[in-house]
């Protein structure tokens, strides 16, 4: 395939221009961007900036463009990806949005049922200010393709499976950690200026992040804190119910802290995982898994 295909861009977002527009610097000419009118001054002037050509429609995007990307907000890709099929057939399709694995799929129906080249793709890092370059991970068939056409473009793009859905569903369970991390770190962090503590709780910290798994490669770490759910998650549901009370106590609505109990709650007494190992050491993380898994059927 050719690294001179056209390329259009189904919506434009903060993401759709800082995309194009570091594609522009590479560059790459005659971006076509679908973005429904009217456009403000505002949006012409992003366009300019940007070295795109707007369409008010999406069937002009991708009648001139072989290579389709959708960025657009993730509830509406399914239509978008209606109204962009016509013409679409051998072209490829790239669905950037973070949506779901059943919005993705039924993306990749329309896609697909007018001929099309569906590829799942999800944006890992800061888009802002890395741009084009934004490390990205892409999925499907044709997805090895795809990504040696846009690392021509300078683009920062790994293919990781043909599965129509692997690429946008790791980052979605990834988000569990990294969204569920920052929110951990809001409400830890209001406690502890409410209480006025902060110092000694940032101490604290550091000194845990100095001991035990925290010190680990990330794969290992993870295996232990899975591992330590066998005979360790009653006893920290425990401790939990207390932290509970006390961000209660404090003033603070303790969501992340609650889930958290419910979580180890769940998992010592309503599938009793430990009672399923019978005094036994699970050998590895994954038989950890395949036990919580099966007692979730």
């Amino acid at each position: 395939m050719s690294e001179q295909l056209g390329l259009g861009v189904l919506g434009f977002g903060t993401a759709s221009y800082e995309i194009t527009k570091g594609l522009h610097s590479e560059g790459v000419a005659d971006i076509r961007v679908w973005k429904r009118e009217p456009w403000s001054d505002e949006v012409q002037a992003r366009a300019d900036a940007a070295g795109v050509i707007l369409c008010s429609e999406a069937s002009q995007v991708t009648a001139a463009s072989n290579i389709i990307v959708s960025l657009v907000a993730p509830t509406a890709a399914p239509d978008v990806a209606r109204q962009a099929c016509s013409g679409i057939a051998g072209k490829f399709y790239l669905d950037l949005n973070a949506a779901s694995l059943k919005t993705k799929e039924a993306a990749a129906a329309v896609i697909q049922g007018g001929g099309g080249r569906f590829i799942d793709g999800a944006i890992m890092g800061p888009l802002k200010r890395q741009r084009h370059q934004v490390s990205t991970v892409i999925s499907g068939e044709g997805a090895e393709e795809l990504a040696g056409v846009l690392q021509g473009w300078g683009m920062d793009v790994r293919a990781i499976g043909t599965k129509v859905g692997l690429a946008s569903t790791v980052k979605m369970i990834r988000s569990v950690y990294t969204k569920g991390l920052e929110a951990i770190v809001v409400e830890f962090m209001v406690a502890a200026h409410r209480y006025g503590a902060t110092e000694q709780v940032f101490d604290s910290l550091e000194e845990i992040l100095e001991l035990g798994p925290f010190l680990l490669p990330f794969r290992q770490m993870v295996s232990e804190l899975v591992l330590e759910q066998v005979e360790f998650a009653g006893r920290r549901a425990t401790e939990m119910e207390q932290v509970v009370l006390t961000m209660e106590e404090l003033g603070v609505d303790p969501l992340m802290a609650r889930g958290t109990l419910q979580r180890l709650r769940w998992v010592a007494d309503e599938i009793k995982l430990r009672d399923r190992f019978e005094g036994r050491t699970p050998s590895n993380y994954g038989e950890v898994l395949d036990a919580i898994e099966s007692a979730a059927k």
